[in-house]
Parts: structure tokens; C-alpha cells; sequence
């Protein structure tokens, strides 16, 4: 089975205009998402910031809470964060002399 290319062929010498040949993209899921959480994240935004502003009005807070830990948690006592950009850093580095003194 063979497949045909269309080409586009000049007219009067000139090439087509791409304006012409672009077309708007057509919204999609990934749009639709990303505009869900902008629009969710306003909105939590404003109330948060209302809220604040406003007092602790407890008949009409935000129905957004923010969660804010007193005391840390005991069995997190020994946690120590792990530096990934540090260590991607480092193994790239180390790849790339290793390969530079195997060349």
C-alpha cells in the first residue's frame, strides 16, 4: 500500500501564506484542566485573603481551611530532606567526566 504526499505548490511564484494555513487549536482536556485549577486557585486565593483581611469571622469563614501544624510530629524527629537538585547535580557531573575520561 503506498501512501501519497500532498505538497503545497507555489501560486504566481509565491509561497502560501501560513496565516491562511494555521488553525486555531481546538480547546482540549489539558486546557480544560489547567483553566479548572486557575480559576480554583483564585478563588481560594481571594477568600484566604478576604478572610484574613476581614478578621476571624467565624460565622462566615472560608470554606477553604489552611492547615497549620503547631507542634512537629514525633516521629518525624530524625527526618532529614534529601538535596535531589544537589544530587542530579552531582551525578550529572560525575557522568559527564566519566565520559570525558573515557573518550
Amino acid at each position: 500500500m503506498s501512501l501519497q504526499r500532498t505538497q503545497m505548490q507555489p501560486v504566481n511564484g509565491k509561497r502560501p501564506n501560513s496565516q491562511r494555513m494555521q488553525q486555531e487549536p481546538s480547546p482540549t482536556q489539558h486546557d480544560d484542566l489547567i483553566k479548572y485549577i486557575c480559576d480554583s486557585w483564585n478563588t481560594v486565593s481571594r477568600e484566604l485573603e478576604s478572610f484574613s483581611q476581614n478578621g476571624a469571622d467565624t460565622s462566615k469563614g472560608p470554606s477553604v481551611l489552611y492547615y497549620v501544624a503547631h507542634e512537629p510530629n514525633p516521629q518525624l524527629k530524625d527526618f532529614e530532606p534529601f538535596d535531589l537538585e544537589g544530587w542530579w547535580g552531582k551525578r550529572m557531573v560525575q557522568n559527564i567526566t566519566t565520559r570525558t575520561q573515557s573518550s
